[in-house]
């Protein structure tokens, strides 16, 4: 492990649990209620390990939820270099960082697609890995490194996050996409439109994510989502509906001939 040596601020004396939060321009971290004691993370991805723990320390960060990611699966496929590099590696060095800043607990945000679809559902924390999309890969390989750097150190608590909806679609490309069809009166084939996912919204994710952060029993891998299914189908009707398309329901159709698949969660449960 690499270590520097930072400029003591406040952050190393403070007695108060201060929560820091990246990816605050997201989905979910775009619905956090910021305040003193929730406080955004500005340090890029790209950013250097000391840039990164001088804010943990400079902000007094003692509990930290790490959100920044690249989400969007096609952009994952069609660049799984650079995929790799952000969601795993890039992730890494904020595990490091947050040890250089004493921070107390590192949650990572990880994704059911690690899991391996074919398995029966509903998936617990159990539940074999395969990830079928280099973006499920990306995240599987950064859960693995970070846990073996937290080997001892007990620092880490892993949130595999389901499906994600919301009010607002920024972050959301389930979603943001199915708005913009509607929008445009986008009639054309859905794929996957019968696939089954177990949706939260964003908010609740978030409310998940800072209960979790101040725990406890703070589990080192827990779901988050609703443990029941929707499918897209369903979704797409209600978006379809909130535009004022109600004649328009039955255009909704998908050129998908794969079978469906179903990814549906059990919530982990802790205090």
């Amino acid at each position: 492990m690499q270590f520097f040596r930072l400029q003591q601020g406040i952050g190393l004396i403070s007695n108060s649990n201060i929560i820091g939060i990246s990816g605050s321009s997201g989905g979910i971290g775009s619905t956090a209620k910021y305040s003193n004691n929730i406080v955004q993370i500005n340090s890029r991805l790209e950013d250097t390990q000391e840039h990164i723990a001088q804010e943990f320390i400079d902000k007094s960060i003692t509990h930290y939820i790490h959100l920044a990611a690249i989400t969007d699966t096609e952009f994952c496929k069609n660049n799984p270099a650079e995929c790799f590099l952000f969601n795993s590696e890039y992730a890494k060095k904020f595990y490091l960082a947050a040890i250089n800043a004493k921070v107390k607990r590192f949650i990572f945000v990880s994704s059911s697609h690690i899991y391996d679809v074919n398995q029966l559902i509903p998936f617990d924390t159990s539940t074999p890995e395969g990830p079928s999309s280099v973006y499920g890969e990306s995240k599987l390989l950064a859960e693995k490194e970070i846990t073996s750097l937290d080997k001892h150190i007990n620092l880490l608590s892993i949130a595999r996050v389901f499906s994600v909806i919301g009010d607002n679609a920024k972050g959301h490309f389930l979603y943001q996409g199915l708005v913009k069809r509607a929008k445009k009166r986008d009639f054309s084939p859905i794929p996957g439109l019968h696939n089954i996912r177990d949706f939260l919204r964003a908010s609740e994710v978030m409310s998940e994510l800072i209960r979790l952060a101040l725990s406890k029993e703070f589990p080192p891998l827990i779901n988050i989502c609703s443990g029941s299914g929707k499918s897209i189908h369903q979704i797409a009707q209600n978006v379809f509906l909130e535009h004022g398309l109600e004649d328009c329901l039955d255009q909704i159709i998908t050129m998908d001939n794969n079978p469906p698949n179903s990814i549906v969660g059990v919530p982990t449960k802790f205090i």
